[in-house]
């Protein structure tokens, strides 16, 4: 009975032993508390995932408050990497862009910083990160996706096909309404192109199988490989004839039509070599850009009734 005695003893004071331990207070760690990063909410600059045009610039303005410690450096991230230098500027280029930069004097206690950024020229979703530093180490950071997206296009107007006839023939040809694709004279005034008619400098006079432009209108030649996957056919853009007109080759000759009669003569602009089938040019007038390709010569043996098939885009 006495070892019962002595065992519960010991038992009761192992349980008060374990009791009072459980007991104590844990000693409190005060951690330090890290920089605060926030985008800013306003027009013109992102705050959130954004669709933008592919190779264009996009803004976003970035607030950093410091915690216990003062601020240290800001890096920005394109995925995984760190952006290049050359594709961005801090507060319209006040703070050099490097990265990471450093943050100094009385940004170092806060301060609110604007990036403009050139997106990616490819299609494709990409994180941008937004990192804060502090003098202990500390981080915090805000991200968004910006989706590259390939330009929007505009359904060309028309496509149709004209007849361009001889300059030297019957009255009432030798101009090109590209509008309509009707033929008219070589002097109307809704003409954009003009045929040169007979080269009398020869003997016999022959069909000089040249064109050029009328009433203002700037016509350069096209070449296929110029412009990335063109060809007439996949033209069905306002911005793919833009693209071949910007790209074209510049046609600076300027000839006087002989018609075999001094009087007829006028001064035509944007005069092309002889054509040949397939030739293709784009035509700026009226505040448009026409794409024409020369789909038939038809030399028609002693007669002024010669004249040209285009296919005419706009």
């Amino acid at each position: 009975m006495q070892k019962w005695v002595f065992q519960f003893a010991g038992l009761s004071l192992a349980l008060t032993i374990i009791l009072a331990s459980g007991c104590t207070d844990d000693p409190i760690v005060d951690p330090s508390l890290g920089p605060d990063v926030r985008f800013v909410t306003e027009t013109d600059y992102l705050s959130g995932d954004a669709d933008v045009v592919r190779g264009e610039f996009f803004q976003v303005k970035i607030t950093v408050d410091k915690g216990d410690g003062k601020l240290k450096s800001f890096t920005v991230y394109e995925g995984s990497d760190k952006l290049a230098t050359a594709r961005f500027d801090i507060n319209n280029g006040a703070i050099t862009s490097n990265n990471p930069f450093l943050i100094t004097g009385v940004d170092q206690d806060g301060a609110t910083y604007e990036f403009k950024i050139a997106s990616l020229d490819t299609e494709a979703a990409t994180t941008y990160t937004f990192e804060a530093t502090d003098e202990n180490n500390l981080q915090d950071e805000v991200s968004l996706v910006v989706t590259t997206k390939a330009p929007a296009t505009t359904p060309i107007e028309m496509s149709l096909s004209g007849v361009l006839f001889n300059a030297s023939g019957p009255a009432g040809t030798g101009g090109l309404d590209l509008d309509t694709g009707t033929g008219t004279g070589s002097l109307a005034a809704s003409a954009e192109i003009r045929d040169m008619g007979i080269n009398c400098s020869v003997n016999p006079p022959t069909w000089r199988q040249q064109i050029g432009t009328a009433n203002g209108a700037v016509m350069r030649r096209v070449r296929a490989e110029m412009v990335e996957n063109f060809s007439f056919t996949n033209a069905s853009t306002k911005e793919i004839i833009a693209a071949a007109y910007e790209t074209g080759s510049v046609i600076s000759s300027n000839l006087p039509t002989l018609y075999c009669n001094p009087d007829d003569n006028v001064t035509v602009t944007n005069v092309t070599l002889p054509l040949v089938v397939g030739d293709m040019f784009a035509i700026s007038a009226n505040g448009k850009i026409y794409l024409i390709r020369v789909d038939e010569i038809n030399d028609v043996a002693a007669d002024n009734s010669d004249n040209y098939t285009m296919s005419i885009k706009y």
